[in-house]
């Protein structure tokens, strides 16, 4: 079997990162690493002209690939997309991206895989960490939203977690950045960005909003961890850089819950949907979805 190079992609609605990954070792080459700003409220040429700028610099044969993450919802197996009331790429609402990059890059439209971010990034941790492929594990990211994904066996899939019912409105309501920035208006009146300037500007504070969002993220996973019997949860994304705030009011809410579960952080960070997606090259299908 002919060997294949594979560039692995994460689109998300600031940005573009591409870089070669080595699947034999599983392994990110950190010098290739190419990482672009994007402007997803862009038109259809600009967006897609902006994309095929960063992936041009990666020279592919016929016989390599590109494994790209993309956000939900998107038709992964054929390369269109349907994002339109997420408040990104609404310019690309029913494009098909597969063509149009292919065309752009002057390659083959089968030489282009997508898949889910969500799924992408549980799917590299699991494959760099070796996870058995009969564990049951959860991947949460925690950012601007909330990304989930489940991986019951060789291949990761997008849980849809986001819009669950929660309290008195959806889980990413209560996980998302915007929570942070609602929480500390009503606490003390204090406009931030999000968790990272609490931290900076009010440190006693972010301990006090860190510990319910821990509690917060307790009773979330605890539901989901029940039903599917899970036994490892990964987490990831920018909040999960405050870890040392949130992690004990986690596991004190998951054992007041009486639920018993691994909890671990990501080890590759971003590079974990890099990894993913690439991965995503491997399988004959083409879609961690």
């Amino acid at each position: 079997m002919q060997t294949k190079k594979v560039v692995g992609v994460d689109v998300g609605g600031s940005h573009i990162t591409a870089g070669w990954v080595d699947l034999q070792e599983m392994r990110l080459d950190d010098s290739s690493v190419v990482r672009s700003d994007v402007d997803s409220l862009g038109s259809k040429d600009q967006v897609l002209d902006g994309w095929i700028q960063v992936l041009s610099r990666f020279e592919l044969s016929p016989s390599d690939c590109i494994g790209i993450a993309m956000p939900a919802p998107f038709d992964y197996e054929r390369g269109i997309s349907l994002l339109k009331e997420q408040g990104k790429f609404r310019s690309l609402y029913g494009v098909n991206v597969r063509e149009h990059l292919a065309k752009g890059l002057g390659i083959h439209s089968r030489q282009i895989f997508f898949s889910n971010d969500a799924a992408s990034f549980l799917q590299g941790e699991a494959l760099f960490q070796r996870f058995p492929p009969n564990e049951r594990v959860i991947g949460i990211t925690l950012g601007t939203g909330l990304g989930s994904a489940y991986r019951f066996g060789e291949r990761a899939v997008d849980a849809e977690l986001w819009s669950s019912p929660f309290k008195a409105k959806q889980a990413e309501d209560y996980l998302g950045t915007n929570w942070f920035v609602k929480w500390a208006m009503d606490v003390s009146g204090l406009s931030i960005s999000g968790p990272k300037e609490l931290v900076l500007t009010a440190p006693e504070l972010a301990h006090r909003a860190f510990t319910e969002y821990g509690k917060n993220l307790g009773e979330f996973l605890a539901k989901p961890i029940r039903e599917h019997g899970i036994e490892r949860v990964i987490l990831g994304g920018n909040i999960t850089k405050g870890r040392k705030y949130f992690h004990e009011p986690l596991l004190n809410q998951l054992k007041e819950k009486q639920v018993n579960v691994e909890i671990n952080f990501s080890q590759l960070g971003e590079n974990a949907v890099l990894l993913g997606a690439a991965s995503n090259c491997e399988y004959p299908k083409g879609n961690i979805s």
